[in-house]
């Protein structure tokens, strides 16, 4: 019941009893009553109210709620009618399996040492790949344990989002950087790739050193050292030590940290290839050979020495002496001469000659000494002594009749390899 001139609200509930499309809900409005509103809003054409819902799964319910207004009296009927559209349904799932691979291993090692690989292949499709293979070729310098270049590993099928991974273990055989790519396949799916890269390398250093073979004492001897990095790697914080030997003194040494014996030179780093070249200066004054060594240091390990040895030689020194041992004689009467060579020197002399005149107013009647004599007219020759050794003397003597008076000055000269101009000396024999 409701008063003449009010509102009132219908509602009704749509709900359907299987999937229907195009559902529709009308209601034409009789004679005294007048639209006023609705959830949801109604269409309105004149006195008809037309409400539209689609798609309506299988027990879904719509509420309506309609309000109207009376305009007159008596029973007022509004009839509503419902239509809809049944739906059947083909449902068709479309699926593809999709590979996708990785492949991982050490970014470098050095020659000889294993290569450990890990390939992980991954279905990211919506259906199982099926008799999925990976076939990785290793490249010239790789070699597998068992000798095959073409690796084939089976991993059977692969549900969606599955992931598998297969680990192998080869060997780094020469320096390089090495590449090689994994296939995927399956028969049901596409063909996929990937691919890692090590650089097989190592850390090489060489040190080369040069220097004088011989030098007399009291001179510099310049040394070069040339330190190349023969590996494919950087060396960092490169240090070079030079140890000076212990009779020799290190004169200069460009660019180094010089404390007593050593001399110290750093690099950051040293390329693959570089060469750096480090100068050095030593000199002595005691004769020997001495071998001057530098090590080479750096943060990779990679470390190394050189040498070079130099003969420093001494000076031989030559002193003489002649001495007449009875002074003065008569004529008619004899007399020694007596020379003396001493090497005072650092250094062996060799071929060391010796040769004796004498005036003519005196005859040689015998000559003797360190090596043998051969006299010609006023002069006696001696033959050559092979080595003089440092502080040894050799002895020499003549023997002479006085066949004349006067201020007699009889002679000796001594020459050699090292003394090529000859020390002469003099003595005066007074004869009556």
């Amino acid at each position: 019941m409701c008063v003449l001139g009010n509102q009132y609200p219908l509602d009704l509930e749509v709900i359907a009893c299987i999937d229907v499309c195009e559902a529709e809900v009308s209601t034409t409005l009789p004679e005294g009553v007048g639209y006023v509103r609705s959830t949801p809003e109604a269409q309105v054409d004149g006195r008809k109210l037309t409400w539209q819902f689609g798609h309506l799964s299988k027990g879904q319910c719509v509420p309506v709620r309609v309000w109207l207004k009376c305009e007159r009296e008596g029973d007022l009927c509004t009839c509503f009618c419902v239509s809809a559209k049944p739906v059947a349904f083909c449902a068709l799932l479309c699926a593809q399996p999709v590979l996708t691979c990785e492949k991982c291993g050490p970014a470098q090692v050095c020659p000889g040492d294993p290569i450990n690989y890990t390939i992980t292949v991954t279905n990211i499709g919506t259906c199982t790949a099926e008799e999925v293979v990976i076939t990785d070729t290793l490249p010239d310098g790789v070699d597998s344990p068992t000798g095959q270049k073409t690796l084939v590993f089976k991993l059977g099928c692969l549900e969606p989002c599955q992931t598998k991974k297969v680990n192998f273990c080869v060997t780094a055989c020469k320096r390089g950087k090495m590449c090689n790519t994994a296939i995927v396949t399956a028969c049901n799916a596409n063909q996929t790739s990937c691919e890692f890269c090590t650089c097989v390398c190592c850390c090489g250093m060489e040190c080369n050193k040069t220097g004088p073979k011989e030098l007399p004492v009291g001179q510099n001897a310049d040394y070069q050292i040339v330190v190349t990095n023969t590996g494919d790697l950087p060396l960092h914080e490169v240090v070079v030590t030079d140890t000076a030997p212990s009779a020799t003194t290190i004169v200069s040494a460009q660019g180094a940290n010089i404390c007593g014996k050593q001399a110290v030179w750093k690099l950051r780093e040293l390329k693959p290839g570089e060469k750096a070249t480090f100068n050095l200066t030593l000199t002595t004054c005691t004769p020997g050979c001495f071998t001057n060594r530098a090590t080479v240091t750096d943060c990779e390990g990679c470390n190394g020495c050189c040498e070079a040895p130099t003969a420093w030689k001494g000076r031989p020194a030559l002193e003489t002496c002649l001495d007449i041992l009875e002074n003065p004689i008569c004529v008619g009467e004899t007399t020694k001469f007596k020379y003396a060579v001493q090497n005072k020197g650092q250094e062996y002399d060799s071929n060391v000659r010796v040769v004796i005149q004498v005036p003519a107013e005196l005859q040689i009647v015998d000559a003797s000494g360190a090596t043998a004599a051969k006299t010609e007219g006023q002069t006696v020759s001696f033959a050559p002594f092979a080595n003089l050794a440092p502080r040894q003397t050799l002895e020499y003597t003549v023997t002479v009749k006085a066949n004349g008076r006067g201020d007699l000055r009889p002679k000796a000269s001594v020459s050699s390899d090292f003394i090529k101009s000859p020390i002469s000396s003099e003595e005066s024999l007074i004869v009556n």
